[in-house]
């Protein structure tokens, strides 16, 4: 999903840095995929059912144009104050309007107050409305405020755009209200802070009780962990149905990739990987080339130069390197070529 950073500032210190920005992203990438370190914290009795939801996130490479962009809108105002004013996504108001929401998940991100941290729009809404918005303070990890300071917040939201509800069903305490999902534990209301596993309530009276360390619930960032298989479930239909177009953006390409006569039969394998990555030529290359492998932020984390070899194929271990979105780019005298992969 190629995302798209509008920051709105007013102070220098609402300017977030590009640092939180990538920080955020990693969260990201961790938790949507199940790579988050504390995932080991989830209790046993939920672990079954706690899911690598497959879905990964980029900052976008192109913008609606087609023009090189690093995935972060920079947009200096006059507004001291957004609130939950959807002010903050159009330009005419102080803030910056939407790109295509059919190839972008466009995230805002400026100073809403003391009390806000974010908010989201479900699927189906308006296209100038839709996305996510987030307290600058909320953003990233170094330089984020505790106990909103591990990226959380980003997650939960973007659960939100991806059709999930709170994990409490919105019901006021009445455990009559649902989130539609039939692996969360019904719960009377939100819960806050850090809780000790098991928390029983109204709803569920026994142990183990209630699912506070969902991403969906209210706990400190520290202490939300997990989505759910269901919730997994419920997000892929969104993607395969009202969210569908996004799935074919081209936000995540970076410009200027062209694959022409290797492309046909160039393949990168297995994909996602643990590390070893097998890159198939179809056939010996008899020029010299060029190998060089970028993460989804665009910083190269691998180059050589290898003379034209005899064998069809080139082995290269990526283990070193944080799990995420990966560009392997070959290129020779006559051409270039490049083919994504998922490091787990």
């Amino acid at each position: 999903i190629p995302v798209i950073f509008h920051v709105i500032w007013n102070t220098t210190a609402q300017n977030i840095s590009t640092t939180r920005i990538t920080d955020q992203m990693n969260v990201l990438n961790k938790d949507f995929r199940k790579l988050n370190t504390d995932t080991n914290l989830v209790p046993s009795v939920w672990k079954s059912i706690a899911a690598d939801c497959e879905i990964n996130f980029c900052l976008a490479q192109r913008d609606p144009n087609g023009n090189w962009t690093d995935g972060i809108e920079r947009v200096q105002t006059t507004v001291t104050n957004f609130g939950s004013s959807s002010d903050i996504k159009f330009t005419a108001n102080g803030g910056a309007n939407a790109w295509d929401r059919n190839k972008y998940l466009n995230i805002w991100v400026g100073n809403l107050g003391s009390s806000l941290l974010g908010y989201a729009t479900p699927p189906g809404g308006s296209a100038s409305f839709d996305g996510v918005v987030l307290q600058y303070t909320a953003v990233g990890v170094a330089g984020a405020s505790p106990p909103y300071n591990k990226g959380r917040t980003a997650t939960h939201e973007i659960g939100h755009w991806l059709n999930l509800r709170h994990i409490w069903g919105d019901d006021g305490s009445s455990c009559s209200g649902t989130d539609n999902v039939t692996d969360t534990p019904n719960q009377a209301d939100e819960n806050y802070g850090c809780p000790s596993f098991p928390l029983t309530d109204a709803c569920q009276t026994a142990s183990p009780g209630v699912m506070w360390m969902n991403y969906m619930d209210y706990t400190n960032d520290a202490c939300m962990y997990m989505f759910t298989a269901g919730q997994k479930t419920r997000m892929g239909t969104c993607l395969n149905g009202t969210r569908v177009s996004i799935k074919t953006s081209n936000g995540c390409t970076p410009v200027g990739i062209t694959e022409n006569s290797l492309a046909g039969i160039f393949a990168v394998y297995p994909s996602p990987t643990n590390g070893a990555v097998t890159l198939d030529f179809g056939t010996a290359l008899t020029d010299d080339f060029d190998v060089i492998i970028s993460n989804a932020m665009g910083q190269v984390v691998y180059t050589r130069h290898y003379d034209a070899i005899a064998e069809e194929q080139l082995s290269l271990d990526l283990s070193g390197n944080s799990s995420g979105i990966y560009f392997i780019e070959v290129q020779s005298r006559h051409e270039k070529v490049i083919r994504k992969v998922i490091l787990h």
